[in-house]
């Protein structure tokens, strides 16, 4: 099962850089052993999903991995969500990520990196615990009650059993490293229910130390996997931009003719979080 995954996860990681990587580079951006990563990168080699670039000596995918999934039509192209990042980024000068799930955990696919002097650094590929970070509730905003409250079940257990280790998240998580947590059932639920009516959410301090996020659900048909756009910050940036950085990303993506599930609502999600803060 973890070879499987550390498949995926390499393939992922080749298409976020859009470029030939090295092993090496692999191994230290997935924090993989740099043992399998070559041994699960020559077996893909052999079975022709990646090829060589014998100019970089780095890895490519290969036409093989560009056919798969040519059936599912995106909603959005790869092409659109780039430039509606782009152009958040360049009118918030914040970080601007792409998340996707990955087992129980957030995991960040694209990051342009912020052009504040104090500015959110999280690299490719980090992975924030999918129950507690604002990533994390906006992608299970996406997901059905029965499924949330299975990853719920497992996230619980695995915490329990292995502490934070026990759903491999990034040092980028600290705080929640430090003190991994799951917060009551109803609490999540009822935090989704309000994502669902307004189209986003909003996490400050809560996953990373002195870190705040604007998330929104990029569109999806019903074979594509939940995709979060996120604008992420120091938390009194964030928590003071909310509403402006969520006027940025409705303009961009109506310039760019991207429909998001976004609606007018205020930054209570903001105040939930501080409170959740104070009482533990």
């Amino acid at each position: 099962m973890k070879s499987s995954l550390r498949t995926l996860q390499i393939l992922e990681y080749i298409d976020s850089r859009q470029r030939a990587v090295t092993i090496a580079e692999l191994s230290a951006s997935l924090a993989f052993p740099q043992s399998s990563t070559s041994t699960i990168v020559q077996s893909m080699i052999n079975a022709g999903y990646l090829v060589v670039d014998h100019d970089s000596r780095g890895i490519l995918p290969s036409s093989r991995v560009a056919a798969l999934g040519n059936w599912v039509e995106p909603s959005v192209s790869r092409a659109d969500v780039r430039s509606l990042m782009v152009a958040v980024g360049e009118r918030t000068s914040q970080t601007i990520l792409l998340g996707v799930p990955s087992d129980l955990c957030v995991r960040y696919i694209d990051v342009i990196p912020g052009r504040h002097a104090m500015r959110l650094d999280i690299p490719v590929g980090s992975r924030l615990p999918l129950m507690e970070a604002g990533m994390g509730r906006l992608l299970l905003s996406e997901m059905p009650d029965q499924t949330v409250e299975e990853l719920w079940q497992q996230t619980k257990r695995r915490v329990k059993d292995e502490g934070a280790q026990g759903i491999r998240p990034s040092d980028v998580s600290n705080l929640w490293n430090a003190n991994p947590f799951v917060s009551p059932l109803p609490e999540i639920m009822e935090e989704l229910k309000q994502i669902r009516r307004t189209g986003f959410a909003i996490s400050l301090g809560r996953i990373s130390l002195g870190a705040g996020i604007v998330c929104v659900a990029m569109p999806r048909g019903p074979l594509e996997q939940p995709i979060g756009l996120g604008i992420g910050g120091l938390s009194e940036l964030i928590s003071r931009d909310a509403q402006q950085i969520l006027s940025v990303v409705r303009d961009a993506a109506s310039e760019l003719g991207i429909a998001l599930k976004m609606r007018s609502g205020t930054t209570r999600t903001s105040e939930q979080e501080k409170t959740r803060r104070l009482r533990k």
